[in-house]
């Protein structure tokens, strides 16, 4: 018992001796792979935090990456069914919800107006697009409810 404490004592740093810290990050501030990490094509490294890698959901959910557009479009129908447009669940039902409706075409605005100058044209048409869809949705609807 006393060669097992005089073991544990000398394996331990003396306080002169100080302490090393090693950096175990995979990625750069700005998210690049770090140089000097090795990367094996097989290995079950920790994924890059630009890669899309779903952890939970269905399998459909899973195959599509989180890009702008992919929000833009999960934004979009989801006013659609707040809008009645598009029925929800296994059996379609369709309900309006124009306050919550009229909420997330904000959320686009706003997304719209807080991303300006950083878009692609392609992302800005498709942002445009969905967005003037909505509003005359929400303005046919909002029509039909006052008659």
């Amino acid at each position: 018992m006393a060669s097992q404490q005089a073991d544990s004592v000398s394996t331990m740093p003396s306080e002169n001796e100080g302490f090393k810290v090693s950096d175990r990050r995979l990625f750069t501030e700005d998210g690049d792979l770090r140089p000097d990490v090795e990367r094996d094509a097989g290995s079950e490294a920790a994924p890059h935090p630009a890669d899309p890698t779903p952890q939970v959901g269905d399998s459909a959910a899973q195959s599509l990456p989180m890009t702008f557009d992919t929000l833009v479009l999960s934004l979009s129908t989801t006013a659609m069914m707040q809008l009645g447009v598009i029925g929800e669940g296994p059996d379609h039902k369709t309900e309006r919800d124009l306050p919550a409706a009229q909420q997330s075409i904000s959320i686009l605005e706003l997304l719209k107006e807080k991303t300006k100058g950083n878009l692609t044209q392609q992302e800005m048409q498709l942002l445009d697009a969905s967005l003037y869809d909505l509003k005359m949705t929400y303005l046919q609807l909002t029509k039909q409810v006052k008659l």
